[in-house]
């Protein structure tokens, strides 16, 4: 691995988790489907874990919490678990056309702005999470479910990025936990991974810098467009 190598992975790492930061998702939209051009699609997954993790602890130290909408978390923990399960057995091509496909259709459904509200909340959350939990651990994708969910209901958007925040801390930890114990961890992702904590804790300070100015539909519609053009790189790079 040359610096280029590590001069592309710490870009990716500072772009993405600043626009993390920002909106309390699309870290992994954005930069899994470009890592995948680096990486084995199966390292990509892990790896963005790894970040996740990471970036979540530094939430944990410096931002509000909530933990109201409990079916999600319960839901993102039985998805996790059943992740793994699927994670031995799918091939690296799999998992990069799932990366790429998720990509996209996350993409597509927020552009357009689609809406499905109800007032059964708790079953809703339940199952977004549980597909939440199963798709982050088989593609490192799991914000965008329950973004598209809590938007749907018509959650502010304060209360997004708060729960967002507090989501994913929770169900990246599980699931770095998982890989582990599976032995998916291996030591030349957390060589990457100490590369790239600079790179995290910069993109947290330009993060909450920029997040005083601001336009977050602007900057929404943006994350949007680039996470669409990133999911057809993607399949295009997997497609036979």
């Amino acid at each position: 691995m040359d610096l280029y190598f590590y001069l592309v992975i710490g870009l990716l790492v500072f772009f993405g988790f600043t626009v993390r930061v920002i909106t309390g998702f699309g870290s992994t939209m954005l930069i899994a489907p470009l890592l995948t051009l680096l990486l084995e699609p199966k390292q990509v997954v892990v790896f963005v874990i790894l970040l996740e993790s990471a970036i979540g602890v530094l939430f944990a130290l410096k931002e509000p919490l909530t933990f109201t909408l409990k079916p999600i978390f319960l839901g993102g923990v039985l998805g996790v678990l059943t992740g793994i399960f699927l994670f031995g057995i799918v091939t690296q091509r799999l998992v990069g056309l799932v990366i790429g496909v998720s990509v996209l259709i996350f993409s597509i459904l927020f552009l357009l702005n689609v809406t499905f509200r109800t007032e059964r909340e708790r079953p809703l959350f339940a199952a977004l999470g549980f597909l939440s939990g199963s798709m982050g651990v088989l593609t490192g994708i799991n914000g965008p479910q329950i973004v598209l969910g809590l938007v749907n209901q018509g959650y502010d958007g304060d209360f997004i990025r708060r729960c967002m925040i507090s989501y994913l801390l929770v169900v990246d930890l599980v699931t770095l936990a998982s890989f582990s114990v599976a032995g998916y961890v291996a030591a030349t992702l957390l060589q990457l991974l100490v590369f790239a904590l600079p790179f995290l804790v910069l993109s947290y300070l330009a993060g909450a810098y920029i997040l005083k100015f601001v336009d977050q539909e602007k900057l929404k519609r943006a994350i949007l467009m680039t996470t669409l053009l990133a999911g057809l790189l993607a399949i295009w790079k997997f497609v036979p």
